[in-house]
């Protein structure tokens, strides 16, 4: 604890209490962080211990990063060197804010926690105002940025989180640490201006890549709610193009006409080196709950050409008598093309798996159809990523930034590369992701 901090503080039993609150800071999660920001907000005293001025230890020191700052965001721009400041907006429930024009800033740690992370900054013109709308830090140079308080970025709108998750790959990219992206919302109740949607974080990628990488690799063929394997591992992915004039996860025509979109499942012993597209769309398993729950109607092992069949799905190999894999065989194996369909039992769903072990054509993809969903609900259905492979990420980038403009919600990108070793066929980089 330095000098100036136990200088300030009044009583031992404060001291113990700040220490405590400012060790506790640097362990602070996303939602940690945002609460206690909307704590800073409406905490209102007139002086804080040791009779420093309330900008120690109560309000929100945010920085509106302008269209012409330089990046990274951290760096000074002309206005700041010529003033040797940077203008700081102090956010208080009591103080009459400035004009908050820009879409998106990061956030100072206040006066207490800076100095207990030995990370204090100095103010210039500092005259112990209590309660000033504006505040101006020193500059801190060509200080390494790991060296300097910041607790958060935040947003304000749509091409805010934009800047934000930018600003955030920068940040991680020079500390490797992950700043938090916050909503700001001033006009909101009070104690609610700040929030945290773990959606809004680039490092959620990776928490998606590990869970689909995990379900790739899981053969069983029954869930532990006794549903077939489609409910609860691989994986239903579907290449869907991209370009203006539609939106990739809404359902063509054609697949409205014959209540059927072709997915393909993935899986570790389904065989496919490769999947369909060049970019598309991730459906989590169909177990998972969603607004908007899609209907399965069919399997075929092999692709089945479903875009000219009127109904989507042929007769079921049930209604066959093909119950087992030589059955199948017998009939189907030298045009699977041509295979009647499976349903999602645990026996017939793997039954759809086991007809392709060891034959050559089962390096292709296979068919799930999925009933059509209504148009432009993309908030309601179970997407899970965006995906790519080959010359695929352009076009990945477009439905990403597509779904972030009719959602605000940022969906991540994974590379797939069905050839890579284990665990590493579905992969996240930040530096994939559309900014």
């Amino acid at each position: 604890m330095s000098n100036l901090l136990l200088q300030g503080c009044g009583r031992l039993a404060l001291c113990l209490v700040f220490a405590l609150g400012t060790l506790q800071a640097h362990a602070l999660n996303g939602p940690e962080v945002a609460q206690r920001l909307n704590q800073a907000h409406i905490s209102t005293p007139e002086r804080c211990v040791g009779n420093r001025a309330a900008y120690h230890c109560s309000g929100v020191m945010a920085k509106q990063v302008l269209p012409g700052d330089p990046q990274p965001f951290w760096s000074h721009g002309p206005d700041a060197i010529a003033r040797g400041a940077e203008r700081f907006d102090y956010l208080r429930s009591d103080v009459a804010a400035g004009p908050l024009a820009q879409d998106s800033g990061y956030i100072l740690a206040d006066r207490f926690t800076a100095i207990g992370q030995n990370k204090d900054y100095q103010l210039q013109g500092d005259d112990g105002m209590n309660r000033p709308p504006e505040l101006l830090v020193v500059n801190w140079g060509a200080a390494a940025p790991a060296r300097l308080p910041v607790q958060a970025l935040y947003y304000r709108s749509l091409a805010g989180l934009k800047l934000a998750l930018r600003d955030q790959l920068d940040w991680f990219e020079a500390t490797g640490d992950w700043l938090p992206v916050l909503r700001f919302d001033p006009g909101a109740s009070p104690g609610q201006q700040f929030g945290f949607n773990q959606r809004d974080q680039l490092y959620g990628g990776y928490q998606v890549a590990e869970r689909i990488n995990r379900r790739f690799a899981d053969t069983a063929d029954t869930c532990p709610d006794g549903r077939s394997a489609l409910y609860c591992n691989g994986v239903i992915i579907r290449g869907t193009g991209y370009g203006t004039g539609f939106h990739s996860w809404n359902p063509s025509p054609n697949s409205v006409s014959r209540d059927g979109v072709s997915f393909s499942y993935v899986r570790s012993d389904v065989g496919t080196v490769g999947v369909v597209g060049n970019e598309g769309l991730i459906f989590h398993e169909l177990g998972r709950p969603a607004a908007h729950s899609v209907r399965f109607r069919c399997a075929y092992p092999a692709n089945a050409g479903t875009s000219s069949i009127p109904n989507s799905c042929r007769a079921s190999c049930k209604s066959e008598n093909i119950t087992t894999v030589a059955a199948w065989r017998a009939k189907y194996n030298a045009n699977p093309g041509a295979s009647c369909t499976f349903l999602d039992t645990p026996a017939e769903f793997q039954l759809n798996t086991d007809v392709r072990v060891g034959q050559g054509w089962a390096n292709g993809h296979n068919e799930l159809i999925i009933g059509a969903w209504p148009q432009d609900i993309p908030t309601q259905l179970p997407i899970e990523a965006v995906f790519w492979e080959g010359p695929g990420l352009t076009g990945a980038r477009y439905i990403q930034n597509d779904f972030l403009q009719e959602t605000g919600r940022f969906m991540p990108i994974v590379r797939v590369d069905l050839g890579a070793p284990a665990g590493a066929k579905f992969v996240y980089v930040p530096a994939d992701q559309s900014y």
